[in-house]
């Protein structure tokens, strides 16, 4: 009986089973309850940080890039809350994955658009940047020595097309890939684990071309824009939210696969590897929550409004002494621009 139980153990701690729910509650105990206590706090930080920096970004930026602003800072709530949800549900890793991959890939040419909004549209961007050009070798994909070839491009409204399309080919090769994924996972979890690997090469390679794509972008738009748009620090701050996913997701299944993380059924080495994976990247999205608020909520030159000084001349001439001395009244004019100051009109 006892060798029985034994050969069952070490047969589950082999496989990838995940347990369901109640079991995985009531094996975790005290420990399980304190993980989604402090789970929940740090959810609720990262919404509130969100909320706070959508209102800012509601009443003091441009119409033209309010939506695309609040997409990017979105990232972070909804990998968030897709993340405590795994921790409470170990079965649903796959579908917060598929969602924190799609999430990311949308955010990422979101914040292309937005790129292209401070300047004021493709078309703006191009008047400015006439007769400019784009400079190809740039990493990750054309940093080599062997790239020194390639070409420079002008900048018109074909070559910005064509960049938008780098960008936006990540949510939709993405998007393709984990529906497979997902489709597999549904039909059979061992199908799922058996291509998992096989549909990498796809993945990393739409993420590189997404990435020199945004390169390129940031490379030439630097030259337009002022450095008060912070727009590699806006970038790096969103790019980490995939270095954190993809890179603590592979240690953990390398630690899973060469049998380093304990077993103590129902809780298999799968079910640790994914809770450690899951619980960093929930502190890690409130960190990036707090870098994105300070980056957003800051006074753009776009965003600005600036009163400017506006003085009404009498058509009479034979105005006396005593009546143009007389009190002014100070209106407010709004135009565009970084300073407030009030418009002296006499009257």
């Amino acid at each position: 009986m006892d060798t029985e139980v034994i050969a069952e153990n070490i047969s589950r701690c082999a496989s990838d089973n995940i347990p369901s729910i109640s079991s995985y509650m009531s094996a975790t105990n005290i420990y399980g309850i304190s993980l989604v206590s402090i789970g929940s706090v740090a959810v609720l930080t990262v919404i509130i940080t969100f909320l706070d920096t959508l209102k800012y970004i509601m009443r003091n930026s441009s119409s033209r890039v309010k939506a695309d602003s609040a997409f990017v800072i979105g990232v972070y709530p909804v990998i968030a809350v897709a993340t405590f949800f795994v921790i409470l549900v170990p079965r649903a890793h796959l579908l917060a994955e598929a969602l924190t991959q799609g999430m990311f890939m949308a955010g990422m040419y979101q914040l292309w658009c937005l790129f292209v909004g401070y300047c004021g549209g493709e078309a703006e961007l191009v008047q400015k940047l006439k007769p400019g050009t784009l400079t190809l070798k740039v990493g990750p994909c054309c940093c080599w020595p062997c790239c020194i070839c390639l070409p420079n491009l002008n900048v018109d409204k074909k070559t910005l097309h064509y960049l938008r399309l780098v960008v936006l080919q990540l949510p939709i090769v993405q998007g393709f890939v984990y529906i497979i994924l997902l489709v597999m996972w549904a039909e059979r979890e061992s199908l799922y684990q058996v291509n998992y690997m096989y549909l990498q090469p796809i993945i990393i390679l739409s993420i590189l071309l997404g990435i020199w794509g945004m390169l390129m972008t940031i490379n030439f738009l630097k030259s337009v824009l002022e450095d008060e748009f912070l727009l590699s620090q806006k970038f790096l701050v969103l790019q980490t939210v995939l270095i954190f996913a993809k890179l603590q997701g592979l240690i953990t299944r390398i630690l899973v696969w060469t049998n380093v993380l304990p077993c103590k059924p129902p809780i298999t080495p799968a079910v640790y590897g994914n809770l450690i994976h899951n619980t960093l990247m929930l502190g890690e999205m409130v960190l990036l929550g707090f870098i994105a608020r300070n980056l957003y909520k800051r006074e753009l030159p776009v965003n600005n409004l600036k009163l400017k000084q506006i003085t009404t001349v009498s058509t009479m001439t034979n105005l006396d002494n005593t009546e143009s001395n007389r009190p002014k009244d100070r209106v407010l004019l709004p135009t565009k621009g970084h300073i407030n100051k009030a418009a002296d009109i006499s009257v």
